[in-house]
């Protein structure tokens, strides 16, 4: 059991600490939930959602770092401070050298998060390429639509499946119409060829992104037309 010498509350939206603050707190999460979360290219990332039970603080207490992540209450929040001297006797009782390696492992895991954390934004300004769809009747063309994403998407029949969070330009054209379509797309989900069946063949989803107004109304037209035939 670990000894706590002081109590915190905190109510939704407080912010315990902040990232890039100095302290070495070490907090154990008596009630209510804390969001662990960071800042990469001014984009807020959850990290994690801490529970009852949850210890959180202590890679700044061992490496003595700045906080790696920013902590708020996510409810009403009940923390039990760990106490410092208690702390300090305990990782002093272990050999030198496994103190050197637990350092290393918190320095070598705060590399880690930040490379994870910023992975996504990096693959989301990737633009892949161009991809021309011809559809030749209007159940294609159906069966390709997907209408749960936001701006609705396209399942694209392919093996050569591009990484999720990639940026494409789409054109494709609207059956039994003399009409073209332009966008963006956004890889949303893929999958693979060994995962596929006869049913749910290889490929991948394609959400629409800032579709420009006219060819919003346009699809909204053909899907309306054509749902009530």
């Amino acid at each position: 059991m670990f000894l706590t010498i002081e109590r915190e509350t905190y109510k939704a939206g407080d912010v315990i600490f902040k990232e890039g603050s100095h302290g070495t707190a070490v907090y154990l999460l008596g009630a209510g939930k804390v969001e662990i979360s960071k800042t990469v290219q001014d984009r807020k990332i959850v990290v994690e959602i801490l529970g009852p039970g949850d210890i959180f603080g202590e890679m700044s207490y061992i490496d003595h770092s700045p906080r790696s992540a920013t902590a708020i209450a996510l409810e009403d929040t009940v923390l039990e401070l760990i106490d410092k001297n208690f702390l300090d006797k305990e990782f002093n009782q272990i050999d030198s050298d496994f103190r050197e390696i637990i350092t290393t492992l918190v320095r070598r895991l705060r590399k880690t998060t930040q490379r994870l954390v910023s992975l996504p934004r990096r693959i989301g300004k990737r633009v892949s390429g161009k991809i021309n769809i011809s559809f030749k009747k209007a159940d294609d063309f159906f069966k390709s639509y997907i209408a749960n994403f936001g701006q609705g998407g396209l399942f694209i029949h392919t093996t050569k499946n591009l990484p999720v969070g990639s940026l494409l330009d789409l054109e494709f054209n609207l059956p039994d119409s003399n009409q073209e379509i332009t966008t963006k797309g956004k890889v949303m989900w893929i999958r693979p060829q060994d995962m596929s069946t006869e049913k749910m063949p290889p490929g991948m989803g394609i959400q629409f992104i800032n579709m420009n107004p006219n060819d919003s109304k346009l699809l909204k037209n053909y899907l309306a037309k054509f749902r009530s035939s």
